[in-house]
């Protein structure tokens, strides 16, 4: 009889880690799975933007500080109170980044040269899927 009674503790040890293993593998489960709740979202880029334009329709954005931007991401739209575009990389006329296309950095800028010439008081937005990164009028000309 007593083989039986040390036979059956070394199986109830067993059972006991079996169960300690089992709680564990859940509470890890369970904490991995709201881990995502804790974790910081993603902030908005900070840039400091200059603009400036000339008298054929051409609008330069210079990157004079802050964050980078992907380039690929950027937008720009031009509107006065009878007519609104929207520019990408993509499209025509052409949104040309300098130095690089890959990204908008420190010293670069985005031409954007349009079809028409500026008849003043544009606004021009520069903005990115998430957030509008620089907001601007262009001025009327002096004759």
């Amino acid at each position: 009889m007593h083989t039986t009674g040390s036979h059956s503790t070394a199986v109830s040890e067993v059972v006991g880690e079996m169960l300690m293993i089992g709680i564990v593998l859940i509470l890890v489960s369970v904490f991995s799975s709201s881990l995502p709740n804790y974790l910081p979202s993603e902030r908005c880029p900070t840039v400091t933007i200059m603009m400036s334009n000339d008298t054929g329709g051409n609008i330069t954005l210079w990157h004079k500080g802050g964050d980078w931007v992907k380039t690929g991401g950027l937008k720009v739209v031009v509107s006065n109170t009878t007519h609104m575009s929207s520019y990408t990389l993509k499209s025509e006329p052409p949104f040309i980044p300098v130095p690089d296309t890959q990204a908008f950095d420190l010293d670069g800028n985005i031409t954007l040269n349009l079809p028409h010439p500026l008849v003043g008081d544009e606004c021009v937005v520069l903005a990115t899927d998430r957030a509008v990164i620089f907001s601007g009028t262009v001025g009327r000309g002096k004759p």
